[in-house]
């Protein structure tokens, strides 16, 4: 009986195994390096095209939506193969990790 009240602490523990957590900060690393340019180019293309609205005194949504849907793919399109890799590094060190905890 002592025995099983032992797992089920273990079954109820809210402590993560180290790999666990390291599989997730590298999880969330990896989306940091992904997101960070997207967000980055098309915060500054909002402002560039902010104050080119301001000065022409046009001051519609439409204008603003088109620079940024081309920034986002130029992005894309120049890092998308370098994301890429990095996306495929971090699946196989998931599954590497997920193998190891699991005891195959």
């Amino acid at each position: 009986m002592d025995d099983g009240l032992r797992r089920l602490g273990q079954l109820l523990s809210l402590t993560m195994e180290p790999a666990a957590v390291h599989m997730l900060s590298q999880a969330l690393e990896t989306a940091l390096v992904l997101c960070l340019p997207i967000v980055a180019a098309v915060a500054a293309t909002g402002v560039v095209v902010g104050v080119a609205q301001t000065i022409v005194q046009v001051q519609d949504q439409n204008v603003a939506f088109l620079p940024k849907l081309i920034v986002v793919a130029l992005v894309l399109a120049i890092a998308g193969a370098a994301g890429l890799a990095l996306l495929i590094r971090l699946f196989n060190a998931v599954v590497a990790s997920a193998l190891k905890l699991v005891g195959h």
